[in-house]
């Protein structure tokens, strides 16, 4: 009889592996896509110095480059039933209003 971790470990692994079949490898996929933008912030010696406003936004771009993998990786529709592009359209209503500094 399996353990009660064992049996939670093995119903983890079969949700990751089912996302990673629906979604494809997107924490590698955003990982590149972040170097890429954050280029003209690279000081050289492997790291970057950003500067903090930047901070805010990057939780929001992480999020919206995800729900863009998922579109990429299944463009015959979401595999786990979701909509990327509602959630796209979330993030920039969050976006808009938690970081763009528009009023309600």
């Amino acid at each position: 009889m399996k353990g009660r971790f064992e049996r939670y470990g093995n119903e983890l692994g079969k949700l990751v592996d089912n996302k990673q079949k629906a979604y494809g490898d997107s924490i590698t996929k955003t990982g590149k896509i972040l170097h890429s933008f954050l280029a003209d912030y690279d000081v050289g010696d492997g790291n970057y110095l950003i500067p903090k406003k930047l901070i805010d936004h990057l939780g929001l771009l992480v999020r919206i480059i995800d729900k863009q993998n998922r579109i990429i990786s299944n463009p015959e529709g979401d595999l786990m039933g979701e909509t990327p592009y509602k959630d796209i359209a979330g993030y920039g209503l969050l976006g808009s209003l938690l970081i763009g500094g528009e009023k309600e």
